[in-house]
């Protein structure tokens, strides 16, 4: 290699580590530092040896075919300035893959190096997010992580986590003595326990469920792989885990809907203080009881003061009243809602309810809270058809309009100018809830559809065909191999219920890891 080449090489790498860096923390330099590794492609040169890689890479004709395809789809869209604007976003799209798949793949040095920064950066993001949650205890967990969404950043801890246990596996296999390998992989496990015990911090659903598909994915194609024991009992234990995590939920999801002594007895018609109860008997259920049942507002409204100096009428940061939060806080605590419950609370229980937290549980950081809150959600869309501050409620919802939408232009889509006028153009006809949110459809698979249709995915899907059939000519970047397979099954659970593309942030997630790629010999005609 001439030393202009390995001055090239440097500036390579050097900038993929400060990708690491910023894709994470800022967006502004993030936007800096692709641009720049694309001026040094560009003047790096080896044009020769950079066609005859983009020829050979099938991954990179369809991501090519992509950003093509969105840009023709121009020609029917209506709102010219928001397609070009959505172009311009997604120009990264285009840009690193050419960049990293017509540059040779990492070696090990360097992908150590790239490797330190990226963990190291997410780690100190979660120290940060830990710090601002200690010293703001009301703060949203949407807004614990300052600097891009918390799901972009579940995603990045997903990816990571991936790559700790990659760390873990080749540190295992080496022939070196035990301590050796401790000193290693016991620090790198318990940084993979502290970034999984994070996830649940900013309970990311997407996150979870995507490392879930993702390690079970490799666990299978590990096994398949190797056939060796040590292999198998992997497998098992993997499949065991799952087991346990599903049945967990399902006990948790009995648990739930499991009725409370104070919902199976019959209906008391008086209070203790003898003034009347309102029973609504709409079988609203939260923590094993019923909701709406068991409610006096004269004595509420009575005994309440004497316990808060905060209104029951009075605004909490999330948006609700305090009035339907005490309900639900009495209710998830098995009291009723009247003086008795109310004199029933404790001290510092008076000052969860202040700081807007409707259920105990939700105090808890684990799985329960997760199931928990998925199932409340799923009693208010049933009873109340209510989706405000429910994130997979309001999924559900966008996801039927935006269905909506590619059964009114099902070949070619609306283009991709016209995706988020033709989605808020849907629900405003259909009077829902979401009507002039400005919510995009939150599955990037859908908004692909929007926008250029049936005929421009079918064709990006034959172009995945063919890049993942085996063949004597496969993408190199696509044979199998357990990280680069964890983090492809990563990006595509996440395009179910994330539109990915449609930020830097996920853009950049969706396109880092192709700098992990193994170094293959290049395929031959």
């Amino acid at each position: 290699m001439t030393a202009r080449a390995q001055i090239h090489r440097y500036i390579y790498v050097g900038l993929l580590a400060l990708l690491s860096v910023f894709m994470t923390t800022s967006v502004f330099m993030a936007n800096l530092v692709w641009v720049l590794l694309g001026a040094n492609w560009l003047f790096e040169g080896r044009w020769r040896q950079k066609w005859q890689m983009a020829r050979q890479s099938r991954l990179l004709h369809l991501i090519v075919a992509l950003v093509a395809l969105l840009a023709i789809s121009m020609a029917w869209s209506t709102d010219t300035a928001y397609g070009l604007h959505d172009l311009q976003v997604k120009l990264p799209l285009l840009v690193l893959p050419l960049v990293i798949l017509t540059t040779p793949p990492l070696e090990g040095r360097e992908r150590h190096f790239v490797t330190f920064f990226y963990i190291g950066t997410v780690f100190v993001v979660t120290i940060i997010a830990l710090a601002r949650l200690l010293t703001h205890s009301d703060m949203p967990y949407r807004d614990l992580v300052p600097y891009i969404s918390h799901i972009r950043f579940a995603l990045n801890i997903s990816l990571v986590e991936c790559l700790l246990a990659a760390i873990m596996v080749n540190t295992a296999r080496r022939s070196a003595a035990l301590f050796d390998k401790l000193k290693i992989i016991i620090p790198t496990l318990l940084l993979a326990l502290w970034l999984g015990a994070f996830l649940l911090v900013i309970r990311s659903y997407t996150a979870f469920v995507a490392l879930a598909v993702a390690a079970t994915v490799v666990a299978f194609g590990f096994g398949l792989k190797s056939r060796t024991t040590v292999s198998r009992i992997a497998v098992a234990l993997w499949i065991a885990l799952i087991a346990s995590t599903v049945g967990l939920c399902a006990w948790y999801t009995h648990d739930y809907y499991n009725l409370r002594p104070l919902s199976r007895q019959p209906l008391q018609q008086l209070t203790a203080g003898g003034r009347p109860y309102v029973h609504h008997l709409d079988g609203v259920i939260e923590n094993g009881n019923y909701l709406n049942n068991y409610i006096c507002n004269e004595e509420l409204f009575a005994e309440w003061p004497r316990r808060s100096t905060v209104p029951l009428n009075h605004l909490l940061p999330n948006g609700y009243e305090l009035y339907p939060t005490l309900l639900r806080y009495l209710n998830a605590t098995g009291h009723t809602k009247d003086s008795a419950g109310i004199w029933s609370l404790t001290q510092d229980q008076v000052a969860d309810i202040e700081r807007g937290v409707a259920n105990p549980v939700y105090e808890s950081i684990g799985l329960r809270r997760m199931v928990y809150v998925m199932l409340y959600e799923r009693e208010s869309y049933i009873h109340y058809h209510s989706v405000r501050n429910f994130t997979m409620l309001q999924r559900f919802e966008l996801w039927q309009a935006g269905a909506h939408v590619v059964a009114a232009h099902p070949l070619f889509g609306v283009g991709v100018g016209d995706v988020p006028q033709s989605l808020q153009q849907e629900l405003v006809a259909t009077n829902s809830p979401l009507a002039d949110t400005g919510k995009h459809t939150h599955c990037q698979y859908l908004t692909l559809l929007m926008a250029i249709g049936a005929t421009g995915c079918a064709l990006l899907l034959v172009l995945l065909l063919r890049a993942l059939l085996p063949g004597r000519r496969i993408a190199p970047e696509l044979r199998f191999d357990p990280l680069m397979t964890a983090f492809a099954v990563l990006v595509a659970v996440s395009f179910v219920s994330e539109d990915t593309l449609e930020t830097l942030a996920g853009i950049l997630f969706c396109c880092f890891y192709l700098a992990f790629r193994r170094h293959n010999p290049q395929p031959t005609s």
